[in-house]
C-alpha cells in the first residue's frame, strides 16, 4: 500500500492511478510515493523489476515479459578506464549479462510500472515519445490488451520496430514536419486535456515511470550491498535522474544506505543542454537557449541522441532536478557527438555490444570525467547503461499511424 506525497505543501492523497500534480494551488512540485512497507524487502519470488513490487505504485500485477536490470562489472572497460571498482547497471538486452529489456532500453522498466498503474477503466493512455519511450510503451500495452496513443515526432517514426504486430488497442499519432520531442509532448497534453477520454500519462510527473526505473538503484544495492558513491547517466527529460536519487534517498531512510546519498553526475549531449547551462550557473531556475525558432531545432536535429532533446525539462519543480543535483552533491557535463560517438565504438571494441546513443553521451561524459581527476578512481561508480544490444527478431513496423490534427 502507498499514498501519494506532494513536495511542495506535503499534502497525501490515496492514488486513482492517473494524478500526476497536486489539485493544491502552490508552485509547481513533484509528486512522491510513500509506501508502507519501509524496509528493502526484495521479493524472491520474482525476477527481475518484481523483485521491487513492495516499492512499486502497482494497481494491477506486472509480471509478464518482467524486465531485468543487469549489474555487472566489465573488467576490460574498468582496465581501460582505470576504474577498479565501476559497475555498469544495464538496462538493454543481453541475455548473456542477465540484462532483459524487451525492447533494449530502460523504458520498458517505465512501461511496465506505468500501466501496472494504470486503473484500466474507460480512460485511453495518452503519452509523448521521441522513440524508445514509444517502443517500450507500445509494446507492453499491445501485449496487455491497454488502450494508449503514443504521440512521435514524424522523426522518430523510421527509427520504430517491433518483434510482432501491434494490437489493435494502440494508435501511433505522429507530428507532422520538423516537429520536436516538445511538439509531441504538447499534443498529447493538449488531446488529453480537450477530450475526457483521454489520460495524459505525466511523462517524469508520473510517479509510476519514477519508481520503475528507480528500480535501477535498488537492483544496484541488492548486487553490492551498498549504494554507489557516484552514479553516472544521460538525461533528456531527467526522470531516470530523480528516480535514481528519490530510490536513493528511500534506501536511506529504510536504514540500508546509512549516510550521503550518490553523487549524481548527469551527461548532456550537446549542443543542446540546457541542463547543464542551467546548473553551470547554479541556476535555480531552467535557462533556456534564446535561439530564433529555427535555430534551435536545428540544434535539436543535430543530436546524435534525439532521446535526450527536450527543452523543457523538471529542473526547476520542487522535487527536480535542481533539488537532486543539490542534494546529492552532484554535477551535470557534456559530450559532444564525436565524444559520443567515440566511446560507443570505445565500447563495442570491449565488449562487442552496442550502446543506444543516449548510453554511448553517458559513457563519454564518464570518461572525460575520469581522465579530468572529477571522479575518485577507487570510487564505487555505476554507469546507468540506459539502452544497449540488439532485441531479436525486430522486424516488424507500425502497420498504420496517425497524422497529429
Amino acid at each position: 500500500m502507498y499514498r501519494l506525497r506532494c513536495l511542495g505543501c506535503g499534502a497525501e492523497y490515496p492514488d486513482d492511478g492517473l494524478l500526476v500534480r497536486c489539485p493544491r494551488e502552490h508552485a509547481p512540485a513533484l509528486l512522491r510515493t510513500v509506501y508502507e512497507t519501509a524496509g528493502f524487502e526484495p521479493d524472491p519470488s520474482f525476477a527481475g523489476m518484481m523483485r521491487y513490487r513492495r516499492w512499486l505504485p502497482l494497481r494491477t500485477p506486472a509480471v509478464d515479459r518482467c524486465p531485468r536490470t543487469a549489474v555487472f562489472q566489465s573488467e576490460a572497460l574498468c582496465a581501460a578506464l582505470g576504474a577498479p571498482n565501476l559497475w555498469l547497471a544495464f538496462n538493454g538486452y543481453w541475455p548473456e549479462r542477465g540484462a532483459h529489456m524487451p525492447t533494449g532500453t530502460f523504458k520498458d522498466l517505465e512501461s511496465a510500472a506505468v500501466l501496472a498503474r494504470f486503473p484500466g477503466n474507460e480512460r485511453v493512455l495518452v503519452t509523448a515519445s521521441a522513440g524508445n519511450t514509444a517502443a517500450a510503451l507500445a509494446s507492453a500495452a499491445s501485449a496487455s490488451g491497454t488502450r494508449a496513443v503514443i504521440v512521435i515526432p514524424q522523426n522518430a517514426l523510421p527509427k520504430l520496430r517491433f518483434s510482432r504486430p501491434l494490437a489493435a488497442c494502440v494508435r501511433i499519432v505522429v507530428v507532422p514536419g520538423d516537429a520536436s520531442y516538445d511538439d509531441a509532448i504538447a499534443f498529447a497534453k493538449s488531446l488529453a486535456q480537450h477530450d475526457p477520454a483521454y489520460a495524459f500519462e505525466g511523462g517524469a510527473t508520473n510517479v509510476a515511470r519514477r519508481d520503475g526505473i528507480g528500480t535501477t538503484m535498488l537492483a544496484v544495492v541488492e548486487k553490492l550491498h551498498r549504494t554507489p558513491d557516484y552514479f553516472v547517466q544521460a538525461i533528456g527529460s531527467g526522470a531516470g535522474a530523480i528516480a535514481a536519487h528519490e530510490a536513493a534517498l528511500r534506501l536511506r531512510e529504510a536504514g540500508v544506505a546509512a549516510g550521503a546519498v550518490p553523487s549524481l553526475l548527469l551527461v548532456q549531449n550537446a549542443p543542446s543542454a540546457p541542463v547543464y547551462e542551467s546548473w553551470k550557473r547554479r541556476s535555480p531556475a531552467l535557462i533556456g537557449y534564446d535561439d530564433r525558432e529555427d535555430a534551435l531545432r536545428a540544434r535539436v536535429r543535430s543530436l546524435a541522441a534525439p532521446v535526450l532533446s527536450t527543452q523543457l525539462p523538471p529542473y526547476a519543480v520542487t522535487g527536480g532536478l535542481y533539488d537532486a543535483l543539490c542534494e546529492s552533491g552532484g554535477d551535470v557535463c557534456v559530450a559532444d557527438n564525436r565524444a559520443a560517438r567515440e566511446a560507443g565504438e570505445f565500447f563495442a571494441r570491449l565488449e562487442g555490444v552496442t550502446l543506444e546513443p543516449a548510453s554511448a553521451v553517458a559513457l563519454a561524459g564518464l570518461r572525460a570525467a575520469i581522465a579530468a581527476g572529477e571522479l575518485e578512481r577507487e570510487s564505487c561508480i555505476v554507469l546507468h547503461v540506459t539502452g544497449a544490444g540488439k532485441v531479436p527478431n525486430t522486424v516488424y513496423v507500425p502497420g498504420s499511424v496517425e497524422l497529429a490534427a
